[in-house]
């Protein structure tokens, strides 16, 4: 249990913030961009993401990782067939209505929504096992959309160009956080804890690289920034 210096308020192992008074119990004076244990993201972009930081971590789920990301991975590759011919419909839908389709978005949402939860559990950001569902379930990591129904036709080119450059950009970070996932895996694995700074660097990751997979999928015809806030 951790105490509040403030109010003597008993708290949870992991806490950053007391339950009882609000007071910043955490280690790191990093983790005060954070309310109570959610880690935000910015909000000025169609796709938000919210993130439960636990410091204690299971040992065993390390393991049971491994086996349950092989299993989901095969149900990601056919979903994401389908997400394809979606995506390839929007496309279209957009050239000659010059607006988005509601339930082409509806779809790739829910599996961006099951995409997310994989790779935040994939990178060691929560042990809890990604449920196999679209739905906006309670998970420890949440990711929002904004439908916006308008859409420009002359979007569709730029994205072709702008996309192709941010993913050289993604490509590259992700294969730092490749070293940083390993490195956190021995970590929980010697200490039975997350590292807070490792696992920020890789929230920092999936919330860019979310965002832009997004917007080459014609969920927003906003541009990513170039930032993992």
């Amino acid at each position: 249990m951790v105490y509040c210096p403030r109010c003597g308020s008993e708290n949870p192992d992991g806490t950053l913030y007391c339950k009882e008074c609000g007071a910043f119990i955490g280690d790191s004076e990093e983790k005060k961009i954070m309310v109570g244990n959610i880690y935000p993201s910015i909000k000025n972009y169609p796709l938000t993401f919210s993130y439960s930081y636990t410091e204690p971590s299971s040992r065993a789920e390390l393991f049971i990782r491994i086996v349950y990301i092989f299993v989901l991975g095969i149900i990601i590759e056919a979903w994401g067939i389908v997400a394809g011919i979606a995506q390839i419909f929007q496309f279209f839908y957009v050239l000659i209505y010059a607006k988005k389709h509601q339930g082409a978005f509806d779809f790739m949402a829910g599996f961006f929504r099951f995409y997310f939860n994989l790779t935040a559990y994939t990178y060691l950001l929560t042990d809890q096992r990604p449920p196999i569902t679209s739905d906006d379930v309670e998970y420890p990591c949440r990711i929002k959309f904004s439908f916006e129904p308008a859409s420009k036709r002359v979007e569709l080119l730029v994205r072709i160009f702008y996309g192709f450059v941010l993913s050289l950009i993604a490509s590259v970070w992700r294969t730092v956080v490749y070293l940083i996932v390993l490195i956190e895996w021995f970590y929980i694995l010697f200490t039975a804890k997350k590292n807070f700074g490792l696992w920020e660097f890789s929230v920092r990751f999936i919330n860019f690289y979310m965002r832009v997979n997004g917007y080459i999928s014609i969920l927003t015809d906003e541009r990513p920034p170039i930032t993992g806030d």
